[in-house]
């Protein structure tokens, strides 16, 4: 009886410890997808339309603050924000493609008319210096190896990167069941 109780607390443990570290499982899960330019396996830890409609909505907002000055001097301003807006879904979606996600983790910008499954190409010099960045591999950095990671609530999680300039961009993981998607990115729009 004793030894059933201990096995039992220890499956309690066990299963309490994976849901806690979860979202580090993922956020691990989707740096390697990254690094590994492995579009199938990044596709899988992406909920593409919760990251495209939050990169919309701070793209909008911007775009509106922009223009916000110019509003009441200017007839054509409406006008130049539809524009916007048509430029910003363009934008995005160049981004939302797995192709496109890793490009925008890795701080690369990608290419419009990227197709959804179309692979990276890989490195003319076989894997010992990266094309897009110039770059070694030994000189790259793993995504997320500086990033401060943590919860804000139970079914929020939120890797912080800070990029060269001093700028911090959020990877928004949220609670799916028991599964964590990448499910909003913050850039430093600022």
């Amino acid at each position: 009886m004793r030894k059933t109780k201990y096995v039992l607390l220890l499956l309690i443990l066990g299963a309490v410890g994976y849901v806690v570290a979860a979202p580090w499982l993922t956020a691990y899960q989707i740096s390697d997808a990254v690094d590994q330019r492995d579009s199938a396996a990044l596709a899988e830890q992406v909920e593409f339309d919760s990251v495209r409609l939050s990169l919309k909505q701070q793209l909008n907002s911007r775009v509106l603050r922009e223009l916000g000055a110019d509003n009441k001097q200017n007839p054509f301003a409406a006008l130049g924000a539809s524009l916007a807006n048509m430029m910003v879904d363009g934008l995005l979606d160049t981004y939302m493609t797995p192709v496109g996600i890793e490009r925008l983790m890795r701080g690369e910008t990608p290419a419009p008319g990227i197709p959804e499954s179309s692979p990276l190409p890989p490195s003319d010099t076989g894997g010992s210096n990266d094309s897009d960045t110039g770059k070694s591999d030994a000189e790259r950095k793993k995504l997320f190896s500086d990033a401060r990671m943590g919860y804000q609530t139970l079914d929020r999680f939120v890797v912080t990167v800070t990029d060269e300039k001093g700028r911090e961009a959020d990877f928004v993981l949220s609670r799916r069941g028991l599964d964590w998607k990448l499910t909003a990115i913050v850039l430093p729009l600022d």
